[in-house]
């Protein structure tokens, strides 16, 4: 279940969707980064803008990072902008997402306590007013949680990083009006790799699948409605 849920039709037109390692200090290193996924109504990935993909002209999303501005008291560190109200795509969502930095050498980031105070935001792009903030420290864990898992069977090699996906939220286009309306909602949950570990496998992609039954489901269930409104209003007619 979403924390909340908002129509942001008409009142906004670009989101930015940040994340900042330290609220108040550049820390040592990178750790968090957003990452945008579009989805269809049939949960198929349409773009995915992150540190390796930073645009997508087609869906209106751009990547920037080092977006600090001591002047406009912006004390995120990445950030993708979403001009949302340019995508008329029906049945889509993006979903939000805060995701790690993978050290290739495998060690931890950082130094213990440093991103203590990492978080995640939602503003409007033009003021940078706040819509939405999280500390990442306050989405609870899973009990069974370790950072580094070492492998079982083989001492020598190198232990599996467990990374945490932040599921941040998701924007959906409603279409079931009159008019299209672009509806939020802020989640505040987290997964980690090792429960996703199938080639092809992860999070994005589960959620992706999850979304694809759903609007099937919701869109069987119009038609049944549809076809018990349409037989009763024959049967009515039927005894005139």
């Amino acid at each position: 279940m979403p924390f909340f849920h908002c129509d942001v039709t008409g009142g906004l037109n670009r989101l930015a969707f940040s994340t900042a390692d330290d609220p108040f200090y550049k820390t040592s290193e990178s750790k968090y980064y957003p990452e945008a996924v579009v989805f269809n109504s049939k949960g198929e990935v349409l773009a995915r803008v992150n540190p390796d993909t930073r645009n997508s002209a087609d869906y209106h999303m751009a990547y920037l990072d080092d977006v600090r501005d001591n002047v406009l008291k912006i004390n995120d560190d990445r950030k993708i902008q979403i001009s949302f109200n340019q995508i008329k795509e029906a049945g889509c969502m993006i979903l939000l997402t805060v995701k790690q930095f993978d050290p290739k050498d495998g060690r931890q980031i950082g130094t213990e306590g440093e991103f203590h105070r990492a978080g995640l935001r939602r503003a409007k792009a033009e003021t940078n007013q706040t819509l939405d903030y999280c500390m990442l420290k306050k989405v609870e864990l899973p009990e069974d949680y370790q950072e580094l898992i070492a492998d079982e069977e083989d001492d020598a090699k190198p232990a599996f990083r467990n990374s945490l996906t932040y599921i941040a939220g998701a924007l959906f286009l409603d279409d079931s009006g009159a008019s299209p309306n672009w509806i939020f909602e802020s989640y505040k949950n987290v997964f980690q790799a090792k429960d996703f570990k199938d080639p092809g496998n992860d999070v994005v992609s589960a959620i992706g699948a999850l979304y694809a039954r759903a609007t099937s489901e919701y869109a069987e269930q119009q038609k049944v409605l549809a076809d018990a409104s349409n037989a009763l209003k024959k049967s009515q007619e039927e005894k005139k």
